[in-house]
Protein backbone atom coordinates (compact mmCIF):
# COMPACT_ATOMS: atom_id res chain seq x y z
CA UNK A 1 0.00 0.00 0.00
CA UNK A 2 1.73 3.15 -1.19
CA UNK A 3 1.79 6.13 1.15
CA UNK A 4 3.09 9.67 0.85
CA UNK A 5 3.26 12.65 3.19
CA UNK A 6 2.61 16.33 2.53
CA UNK A 7 1.60 19.36 4.59
CA UNK A 8 -1.92 20.08 3.30
CA UNK A 9 -4.35 17.64 1.71
CA UNK A 10 -7.47 19.33 0.37
CA UNK A 11 -10.46 17.01 -0.04
CA UNK A 12 -12.79 18.39 -2.71
CA UNK A 13 -12.24 20.04 -6.07
CA UNK A 14 -15.17 22.40 -5.94
CA UNK A 15 -14.87 26.15 -5.56
CA UNK A 16 -13.99 25.98 -1.82
CA UNK A 17 -11.11 23.58 -2.30
CA UNK A 18 -9.80 25.26 -5.45
CA UNK A 19 -9.80 28.74 -3.94
CA UNK A 20 -8.05 27.48 -0.81
CA UNK A 21 -5.43 25.73 -2.97
CA UNK A 22 -4.92 28.87 -5.06
CA UNK A 23 -4.36 31.04 -2.00
CA UNK A 24 -1.99 28.50 -0.45
CA UNK A 25 0.01 28.52 -3.68
CA UNK A 26 0.22 32.32 -3.51
CA UNK A 27 1.67 31.93 -0.01
CA UNK A 28 4.34 29.56 -1.35
CA UNK A 29 2.73 26.43 0.07
CA UNK A 30 1.78 24.92 -3.29
CA UNK A 31 4.64 22.43 -3.41
CA UNK A 32 3.44 20.91 -0.14
CA UNK A 33 -0.27 20.77 -1.06
CA UNK A 34 -2.32 18.10 -2.83
CA UNK A 35 -5.97 18.49 -3.82
CA UNK A 36 -8.06 15.37 -4.54
CA UNK A 37 -11.41 15.35 -6.35
CA UNK A 38 -13.63 12.27 -6.61
CA UNK A 39 -15.00 13.14 -10.04
CA UNK A 40 -13.14 13.29 -13.34
CA UNK A 41 -14.01 16.97 -13.69
CA UNK A 42 -13.46 19.75 -11.18
CA UNK A 43 -16.47 21.64 -9.77
CA UNK A 44 -18.90 19.09 -11.16
CA UNK A 45 -21.38 19.07 -8.25
CA UNK A 46 -22.68 22.15 -6.39
CA UNK A 47 -20.08 24.48 -7.90
CA UNK A 48 -21.07 23.57 -11.43
CA UNK A 49 -24.87 23.62 -11.21
CA UNK A 50 -25.63 26.84 -9.34
CA UNK A 51 -27.32 30.01 -10.58
CA UNK A 52 -24.06 31.98 -10.99
CA UNK A 53 -25.53 35.14 -9.46
CA UNK A 54 -23.29 37.78 -7.91
CA UNK A 55 -25.29 38.95 -4.89
CA UNK A 56 -23.01 40.13 -2.11
CA UNK A 57 -25.74 41.32 0.28
CA UNK A 58 -26.72 38.65 2.82
CA UNK A 59 -28.87 38.49 5.90
CA UNK A 60 -25.79 38.17 8.08
CA UNK A 61 -23.34 41.10 8.22
CA UNK A 62 -20.29 38.80 8.38
CA UNK A 63 -21.40 37.01 5.22
CA UNK A 64 -22.03 40.35 3.53
CA UNK A 65 -18.54 41.60 4.42
CA UNK A 66 -17.02 38.43 2.95
CA UNK A 67 -19.19 38.71 -0.15
CA UNK A 68 -18.20 42.33 -0.76
CA UNK A 69 -14.48 41.58 -0.45
CA UNK A 70 -14.83 38.64 -2.80
CA UNK A 71 -16.84 40.71 -5.27
CA UNK A 72 -13.92 43.11 -5.58
CA UNK A 73 -11.71 40.17 -6.54
CA UNK A 74 -14.27 39.02 -9.11
CA UNK A 75 -14.49 42.46 -10.70
CA UNK A 76 -10.74 43.06 -10.65
CA UNK A 77 -8.91 39.70 -10.53
CA UNK A 78 -5.11 39.53 -10.44
CA UNK A 79 -3.30 39.93 -13.73
CA UNK A 80 -3.34 36.68 -15.68
CA UNK A 81 -6.07 35.05 -13.60
CA UNK A 82 -8.59 34.98 -16.45
CA UNK A 83 -8.58 35.95 -20.11
CA UNK A 84 -12.25 36.93 -19.89
CA UNK A 85 -14.18 39.04 -17.35
CA UNK A 86 -15.45 37.08 -14.36
CA UNK A 87 -18.58 39.22 -13.96
CA UNK A 88 -21.19 40.43 -16.41
CA UNK A 89 -22.48 43.40 -14.43
CA UNK A 90 -25.96 43.88 -15.84
CA UNK A 91 -27.25 44.72 -12.35
CA UNK A 92 -29.00 43.09 -9.42
CA UNK A 93 -32.42 44.25 -8.26
CA UNK A 94 -33.53 43.18 -4.78
CA UNK A 95 -37.25 43.73 -4.20
CA UNK A 96 -39.37 43.10 -1.12
CA UNK A 97 -43.04 42.92 -0.29
CA UNK A 98 -44.57 44.60 2.77
CA UNK A 99 -43.66 41.79 5.18
CA UNK A 100 -39.94 41.90 4.43
CA UNK A 101 -39.18 45.47 3.36
CA UNK A 102 -37.80 46.57 6.71
CA UNK A 103 -35.79 43.37 7.03
CA UNK A 104 -34.15 43.92 3.65
CA UNK A 105 -33.46 47.56 4.51
CA UNK A 106 -31.76 46.48 7.76
CA UNK A 107 -29.33 44.27 5.81
CA UNK A 108 -28.34 47.25 3.68
CA UNK A 109 -28.00 49.59 6.66
CA UNK A 110 -25.54 47.14 8.25
CA UNK A 111 -23.15 47.53 5.31
CA UNK A 112 -20.19 49.88 5.60
CA UNK A 113 -21.29 53.41 4.60
CA UNK A 114 -18.89 53.61 1.66
CA UNK A 115 -20.17 50.33 0.29
CA UNK A 116 -23.83 51.01 0.97
CA UNK A 117 -23.56 54.23 -1.04
CA UNK A 118 -22.89 52.13 -4.16
CA UNK A 119 -26.41 50.72 -4.08
CA UNK A 120 -29.56 52.73 -4.75
CA UNK A 121 -32.65 52.62 -2.55
CA UNK A 122 -35.85 52.41 -4.60
CA UNK A 123 -39.50 53.07 -3.88
CA UNK A 124 -42.06 50.60 -5.21
CA UNK A 125 -42.74 52.49 -8.44
CA UNK A 126 -38.99 52.80 -9.12
CA UNK A 127 -38.58 49.03 -8.77
CA UNK A 128 -41.27 48.48 -11.35
CA UNK A 129 -39.69 51.01 -13.70
CA UNK A 130 -36.56 48.84 -13.71
CA UNK A 131 -38.54 45.60 -13.94
CA UNK A 132 -41.88 46.41 -15.62
CA UNK A 133 -42.35 42.72 -16.41
CA UNK A 134 -42.51 41.81 -12.71
CA UNK A 135 -45.91 41.55 -10.98
CA UNK A 136 -45.01 40.85 -7.36
CA UNK A 137 -46.35 42.94 -4.48
CA UNK A 138 -43.35 45.25 -4.13
CA UNK A 139 -43.04 47.99 -1.52
CA UNK A 140 -39.31 48.63 -1.60
CA UNK A 141 -36.15 47.67 -3.45
CA UNK A 142 -32.40 48.16 -3.80
CA UNK A 143 -30.39 48.41 -7.01
CA UNK A 144 -26.82 47.09 -7.20
CA UNK A 145 -25.47 48.18 -10.60
CA UNK A 146 -22.09 46.40 -10.23
CA UNK A 147 -23.54 42.95 -9.66
CA UNK A 148 -24.99 40.39 -12.05
CA UNK A 149 -23.78 37.06 -13.44
CA UNK A 150 -20.54 35.23 -12.57
CA UNK A 151 -18.67 33.29 -15.25
CA UNK A 152 -18.32 30.04 -13.29
CA UNK A 153 -16.17 28.31 -15.89
CA UNK A 154 -13.64 31.14 -15.98
CA UNK A 155 -13.53 31.39 -12.18
CA UNK A 156 -12.97 27.66 -11.67
CA UNK A 157 -10.35 27.57 -14.43
CA UNK A 158 -8.52 30.56 -12.96
CA UNK A 159 -8.24 29.01 -9.51
CA UNK A 160 -7.21 25.60 -10.89
CA UNK A 161 -4.63 26.99 -13.31
CA UNK A 162 -3.12 29.32 -10.75
CA UNK A 163 -2.94 26.60 -8.10
CA UNK A 164 -1.14 24.24 -10.49
CA UNK A 165 1.28 26.97 -11.54
CA UNK A 166 2.01 27.55 -7.86
CA UNK A 167 2.93 23.91 -7.35
CA UNK A 168 -0.32 22.36 -6.11
CA UNK A 169 -0.89 18.84 -7.37
CA UNK A 170 -4.52 18.32 -8.41
CA UNK A 171 -5.70 14.73 -8.75
CA UNK A 172 -9.06 14.01 -10.35
CA UNK A 173 -11.05 10.78 -10.20
CA UNK A 174 -9.63 10.09 -6.74
CA UNK A 175 -12.27 9.20 -4.16
CA UNK A 176 -11.56 9.44 -0.44
CA UNK A 177 -12.90 6.36 1.31
CA UNK A 178 -12.25 7.63 4.81
CA UNK A 179 -10.04 9.82 6.95
CA UNK A 180 -7.26 8.00 8.79
CA UNK A 181 -7.45 8.81 12.48
CA UNK A 182 -5.02 7.85 15.22
CA UNK A 183 -5.45 8.79 18.88
CA UNK A 184 -7.86 11.62 18.13
CA UNK A 185 -5.83 13.08 15.30
CA UNK A 186 -6.43 12.87 11.55
CA UNK A 187 -3.18 11.93 9.84
CA UNK A 188 -4.36 11.45 6.25
CA UNK A 189 -6.85 9.66 4.04
CA UNK A 190 -7.39 6.24 2.59
CA UNK A 191 -8.53 6.28 -1.03
CA UNK A 192 -10.97 3.84 -2.62
CA UNK A 193 -7.98 2.45 -4.55
CA UNK A 194 -6.36 1.40 -1.27
CA UNK A 195 -3.68 4.08 -1.48
CA UNK A 196 -3.02 6.29 1.53
CA UNK A 197 -1.96 9.92 1.59
CA UNK A 198 -0.58 11.25 4.86
CA UNK A 199 -0.76 14.95 5.65
CA UNK A 200 -0.13 17.27 8.56
CA UNK A 201 -3.58 18.78 7.98
CA UNK A 202 -6.58 17.48 6.03
CA UNK A 203 -8.86 20.19 4.69
CA UNK A 204 -12.51 19.16 4.37
CA UNK A 205 -13.84 21.10 1.39
CA UNK A 206 -16.11 18.32 0.16
CA UNK A 207 -19.43 20.15 0.14
CA UNK A 208 -22.36 17.90 0.97
CA UNK A 209 -20.00 15.01 1.71
CA UNK A 210 -17.86 16.88 4.25
CA UNK A 211 -20.11 16.23 7.23
CA UNK A 212 -20.18 12.44 6.82
CA UNK A 213 -16.41 12.23 6.29
CA UNK A 214 -15.77 14.28 9.40
CA UNK A 215 -18.27 12.39 11.55
CA UNK A 216 -16.70 9.05 10.64
CA UNK A 217 -13.41 10.36 12.06
CA UNK A 218 -15.01 11.46 15.33
CA UNK A 219 -15.90 15.08 14.54
CA UNK A 220 -19.01 16.51 16.19
CA UNK A 221 -19.50 19.17 13.50
CA UNK A 222 -22.96 18.97 11.96
CA UNK A 223 -23.84 20.27 8.50
CA UNK A 224 -27.09 20.08 6.55
CA UNK A 225 -27.00 19.00 2.87
CA UNK A 226 -30.09 20.33 1.10
CA UNK A 227 -31.44 20.38 -2.44
CA UNK A 228 -32.50 23.34 -4.59
CA UNK A 229 -33.95 23.33 -8.10
CA UNK A 230 -33.41 25.63 -11.08
CA UNK A 231 -35.30 25.91 -14.35
CA UNK A 232 -34.48 27.64 -17.63
CA UNK A 233 -37.25 28.49 -20.07
CA UNK A 234 -37.08 28.11 -23.81
CA UNK A 235 -35.87 31.26 -25.62
CA UNK A 236 -38.36 34.15 -25.69
CA UNK A 237 -38.34 36.55 -28.63
CA UNK A 238 -39.38 39.56 -26.52
CA UNK A 239 -36.95 38.97 -23.66
CA UNK A 240 -34.14 41.50 -23.22
CA UNK A 241 -30.88 39.66 -22.51
CA UNK A 242 -29.74 42.67 -20.44
CA UNK A 243 -32.58 42.44 -17.95
CA UNK A 244 -31.14 42.57 -14.42
CA UNK A 245 -31.13 39.74 -11.95
CA UNK A 246 -34.32 40.12 -9.91
CA UNK A 247 -34.52 38.62 -6.41
CA UNK A 248 -37.89 38.95 -4.69
CA UNK A 249 -38.49 38.61 -0.96
CA UNK A 250 -42.21 37.96 -0.79
CA UNK A 251 -44.55 37.24 2.08
CA UNK A 252 -43.89 34.32 4.41
CA UNK A 253 -46.41 32.36 2.38
CA UNK A 254 -44.89 33.32 -0.99
CA UNK A 255 -41.27 32.84 0.03
CA UNK A 256 -38.41 34.00 -2.18
CA UNK A 257 -38.08 33.88 -5.95
CA UNK A 258 -35.38 34.96 -8.37
CA UNK A 259 -34.78 35.08 -12.09
CA UNK A 260 -32.22 36.26 -14.60
CA UNK A 261 -31.67 36.03 -18.38
CA UNK A 262 -30.08 32.79 -19.60
CA UNK A 263 -29.58 31.58 -23.14
CA UNK A 264 -32.40 33.65 -24.61
CA UNK A 265 -34.81 32.49 -21.88
CA UNK A 266 -35.03 33.06 -18.16
CA UNK A 267 -33.43 31.12 -15.33
CA UNK A 268 -36.01 30.70 -12.55
CA UNK A 269 -35.79 29.55 -8.94
CA UNK A 270 -38.50 29.17 -6.28
CA UNK A 271 -35.84 29.01 -3.51
CA UNK A 272 -36.92 25.56 -2.32
CA UNK A 273 -35.01 23.79 0.46
CA UNK A 274 -35.23 20.05 1.17
CA UNK A 275 -32.85 17.93 3.22
CA UNK A 276 -31.17 15.25 1.09
CA UNK A 277 -28.50 12.58 1.10
CA UNK A 278 -25.83 13.91 -1.32
CA UNK A 279 -25.28 10.34 -2.54
CA UNK A 280 -28.94 9.80 -3.45
CA UNK A 281 -31.19 12.59 -4.67
CA UNK A 282 -33.03 13.51 -7.83
CA UNK A 283 -35.24 16.24 -9.20
CA UNK A 284 -38.71 16.61 -7.71
CA UNK A 285 -41.53 17.21 -10.20
CA UNK A 286 -43.52 18.97 -7.48
CA UNK A 287 -40.88 21.71 -7.36
CA UNK A 288 -41.11 22.05 -11.12
CA UNK A 289 -44.79 22.86 -10.66
CA UNK A 290 -43.94 25.26 -7.82
CA UNK A 291 -41.51 27.18 -10.05
CA UNK A 292 -44.10 27.31 -12.83
CA UNK A 293 -46.73 28.57 -10.37
CA UNK A 294 -44.51 31.35 -9.02
CA UNK A 295 -43.39 32.34 -12.51
CA UNK A 296 -46.99 32.55 -13.65
CA UNK A 297 -47.84 34.80 -10.71
CA UNK A 298 -44.78 37.06 -10.77
CA UNK A 299 -43.97 37.01 -14.51
CA UNK A 300 -47.35 36.97 -16.29
CA UNK A 301 -45.69 37.50 -19.65
CA UNK A 302 -44.10 34.06 -19.31
CA UNK A 303 -47.29 32.08 -18.71
CA UNK A 304 -46.91 30.23 -22.01
CA UNK A 305 -43.14 29.69 -21.79
CA UNK A 306 -41.94 26.10 -21.95
CA UNK A 307 -39.23 24.66 -19.71
CA UNK A 308 -36.04 23.89 -21.61
CA UNK A 309 -33.93 22.65 -18.66
CA UNK A 310 -34.76 21.60 -15.09
CA UNK A 311 -32.19 20.39 -12.57
CA UNK A 312 -31.16 20.46 -8.94
CA UNK A 313 -28.02 20.69 -6.86
CA UNK A 314 -26.86 20.37 -3.27
CA UNK A 315 -26.48 23.41 -1.01
CA UNK A 316 -24.84 22.55 2.32
CA UNK A 317 -26.13 24.72 5.14
CA UNK A 318 -25.10 25.41 8.73
CA UNK A 319 -27.38 25.95 11.69
CA UNK A 320 -26.86 29.73 11.72
CA UNK A 321 -26.25 30.33 8.01
CA UNK A 322 -22.59 31.28 8.42
CA UNK A 323 -19.77 29.33 6.80
CA UNK A 324 -17.63 26.80 8.64
CA UNK A 325 -13.96 27.74 8.27
CA UNK A 326 -11.35 26.69 10.74
CA UNK A 327 -9.90 23.77 12.71
CA UNK A 328 -12.12 21.08 14.16
CA UNK A 329 -12.41 21.69 17.92
CA UNK A 330 -12.15 17.99 18.83
CA UNK A 331 -10.18 16.27 16.05
CA UNK A 332 -6.63 17.50 15.55
CA UNK A 333 -5.32 17.70 12.03
CA UNK A 334 -8.78 18.41 10.56
CA UNK A 335 -9.67 21.81 9.07
CA UNK A 336 -13.08 22.74 7.64
CA UNK A 337 -13.93 24.87 4.61
CA UNK A 338 -17.58 23.93 4.27
CA UNK A 339 -21.20 24.96 4.78
CA UNK A 340 -21.13 27.52 1.99
CA UNK A 341 -24.87 27.31 1.32
CA UNK A 342 -25.68 29.14 -1.87
CA UNK A 343 -22.88 31.68 -1.50
CA UNK A 344 -19.85 29.66 -2.52
CA UNK A 345 -19.30 31.31 -5.89
CA UNK A 346 -19.90 34.84 -4.62
CA UNK A 347 -17.64 34.43 -1.59
CA UNK A 348 -15.09 31.99 -3.02
CA UNK A 349 -12.09 34.30 -3.34
CA UNK A 350 -12.33 35.67 0.18
CA UNK A 351 -13.21 32.30 1.73
CA UNK A 352 -10.08 30.79 0.22
CA UNK A 353 -7.97 33.66 1.55
CA UNK A 354 -9.42 33.26 5.04
CA UNK A 355 -8.92 29.49 4.94
CA UNK A 356 -5.31 29.75 3.78
CA UNK A 357 -4.54 32.29 6.50
CA UNK A 358 -6.14 30.05 9.10
CA UNK A 359 -4.20 27.02 7.94
CA UNK A 360 -0.91 28.92 8.18
CA UNK A 361 -1.76 30.67 11.44
CA UNK A 362 -1.29 34.02 9.77
CA UNK A 363 -4.84 35.34 9.55
CA UNK A 364 -5.32 39.04 10.28
CA UNK A 365 -9.10 38.60 10.50
CA UNK A 366 -9.46 37.08 13.95
CA UNK A 367 -12.97 38.47 14.55
CA UNK A 368 -14.26 36.95 11.32
CA UNK A 369 -12.46 33.65 11.90
CA UNK A 370 -13.97 33.40 15.37
CA UNK A 371 -17.43 34.03 13.91
CA UNK A 372 -16.88 31.26 11.34
CA UNK A 373 -15.31 28.78 13.76
CA UNK A 374 -16.73 25.27 13.28
CA UNK A 375 -16.78 24.87 17.08
CA UNK A 376 -20.19 26.55 17.17
CA UNK A 377 -21.60 23.75 14.99
CA UNK A 378 -20.79 20.78 17.21
CA UNK A 379 -23.65 18.58 18.33
CA UNK A 380 -23.17 19.67 21.93
CA UNK A 381 -23.24 23.36 20.97
CA UNK A 382 -26.44 22.85 18.95
CA UNK A 383 -28.11 20.98 21.81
Amino acid sequence: MASEHIRFLIIGGGIAGLSTAWHLSRLEEGERTILVEAEEHLASHSSGVNAAILRSLAEDSISTAIGLRSARFLREPPTGFSETPLVDAFGLLLAAGPERSEELASWVSAMEPGVASRCESLEAHEVLLRAPWFAGNVTRGFWFPEEGRIDIGALVAGFARGARQGGVEIRRGVRVERLIEEQGRVIGVRLSSGEEIRAETCVLAAGGWAGALGAAAGSKIRLRPTRRHLMVTAPQSDLDRRWPVLWYFGSREEGEFYCRPEGGGLLLCACDITDVDPERYDVDSEVRRLIASKASRFLPGLRDAQAAHFWCGVRTLTEDGRFAIGPDPDVEGLFWVAGLGGSGMVCSAELGRLAAGGLLGSSSDQDIMEALSPARLTQSALD
